[in-house]
């Protein structure tokens, strides 16, 4: 179905994009399964086997994953702190659905994560942000507007109906998707 692809890449991309060690258990990046099974370690039959078969038929989401590994190599600010942001950012800072708006209410439907640090190389800012919208309507995330001449690029959606409108700064998130961008 649909709706769980989404969510699968929903929970890939948010754990891919989340401070700390990355843990999935081996196959997940293509689809495998244990039947339901979430205890299965003294299982040696088909519960616990790897199903590569399941590369070949869920390639896309295989690929999917592997771009969020190589985004996540290529933006150490998702991994953990680095040195500060030259232009003072912090290096953590939460939105709701208006950049700077820190303020979460019962009511509140979407999430955006900004990461402020410095590159690998350690010579310019890296800025990275992540908007959430886990409620079952669209909804609206208007983006802070990034430093030094630098505007916002879409990395990816976890569904093809979501849109970064550029000129006004703002994302629109079908529900129970995510969108992740990086200031360039």
């Amino acid at each position: 179905c649909a709706l769980r692809e989404q969510m699968r890449k929903n929970a890939f991309t948010a754990l891919m994009t989340s401070r700390g060690a990355a843990m999935f258990l081996a196959g997940d990046e293509f689809g495998n399964t244990q039947f339901g099974n979430n205890n299965a370690y003294c299982q040696d039959n088909e519960i616990s086997w790897l199903d590569w078969s399941l590369l070949k038929k869920n390639k896309a989401f295989f690929t999917y994953v592997k771009e969020l590994i190589a985004f996540r190599k290529a933006h150490p600010i998702v991994r953990g702190k680095t040195k500060v942001a030259h232009c003072g950012l912090p290096d953590i800072s939460i939105h709701n659905e208006h950049p700077w708006n820190e303020t979460i209410h019962y009511d509140t439907r979407v999430i955006g994560l900004m990461y402020a640090g410095r590159n690998a190389d350690d010579t310019e800012d890296d800025l990275v942000f992540v908007a959430m919208n886990m409620f079952w309507e669209t909804r609206e995330q208007y983006l802070p507007i990034p430093p030094d001449g630098k505007w916002w690029k879409q990395f990816c959606a976890t569904s093809d109906e979501a849109r970064f409108m550029k000129e006004e700064g703002k994302l629109i998130l079908p529900a129970r998707s995510i969108m992740v961008l990086y200031a360039q």
